[in-house]
């Protein structure tokens, strides 16, 4: 009698907890699946907007490294996007220190050396000198500009003034190099070096009387970088200066004979 009564007991326990079980709902949580689109890393990164100022391009290469797998070429003018803040300059190319970057680029992402980038966008084709800095002026509302005729008994012309906010004297010469289309093959001078230089454009056109660069140094740091064009008719010069370490100062003087 007493096992039929433990038997029972058990049974009845059993029974008890296997309705519990049954009667009380399973608690199941929704786990909402996060996306990221092209769209949300461009809204994310607007203010981090980037250009390519490399007169040849600038690779996109797969790992933080020089000798990494190249992605793509991004050409001179490219719009790329930044996805982290710059890192402390740890490499040297062609006289220009920077880091490799992380970009995104045509649905790509990859490294880049940092020392082909500008937050300042270039002239693009169909724009006037005038017109492009104007727009500028609109996100870099320190940027001025003036523009007046050279004096009569100098020859018949025009004097263009401006500034540029850009940080670099790199930066500022690859900016300009583009507006003026000034020669590939004279590139950023090397601010280390004699006091005052004078370089010329090898092979230059028989046509063209003189085309060169005047560089001006004090120890060892660039203070003015002047190209200056010359053939029958016609000349300019284009002049780059930091008056007190501010803002560039770009002249650009234009005549007829």
């Amino acid at each position: 009698m007493t096992n039929l009564k433990i038997f029972l007991f058990a049974f009845l326990c059993v029974g008890l907890f296997s309705c519990k079980d049954k009667a009380l709902p399973q608690k199941t949580e929704t786990v909402k699946e996060a996306t990221t689109t092209k769209t949300d890393i461009e809204s994310s990164f607007e203010a981090e907007k980037q250009y390519v100022i490399a007169p040849n391009g600038l690779s996109l290469r797969k790992e933080a490294s020089l000798d990494s797998e190249k992605l793509a070429t991004m050409p001179l003018g490219s719009e790329v996007l930044r996805l982290e803040k710059g890192s402390p300059e740890t490499l040297e190319v062609e006289h220009i220190k920077g880091s490799m970057l992380k970009l995104g680029y045509d649905g790509q992402v990859g490294y880049a050396f940092s020392g082909y980038l500008s937050p300042i966008r270039l002239r693009l084709p169909d724009e006037s000198t005038e017109e492009y800095i104007l727009k500028l002026k609109e996100t870099f509302p320190s940027i001025t500009f003036e523009s007046k005729s050279t004096d009569p008994d100098f020859h018949e012309g025009a004097i263009d003034t401006y500034t540029l906010p850009a940080t670099s004297w790199h930066e500022v010469y690859y900016l300009v190099a583009s507006i003026y289309e000034l020669p590939k093959t004279l590139g950023f001078p090397n601010p280390v070096g004699p006091d005052k230089e004078l370089l010329e454009e090898p092979n230059k056109p028989k046509e063209v009387w003189s085309s060169d660069m005047g560089i001006t140094r004090t120890n060892n740091t660039l203070t003015k970088i002047l190209y200056s064009y010359r053939m029958e008719g016609f000349g300019y010069s284009v002049e780059i200066t930091r008056p007190d370490n501010a803002d560039f100062r770009i002249e650009y003087l234009v005549f007829v004979d």
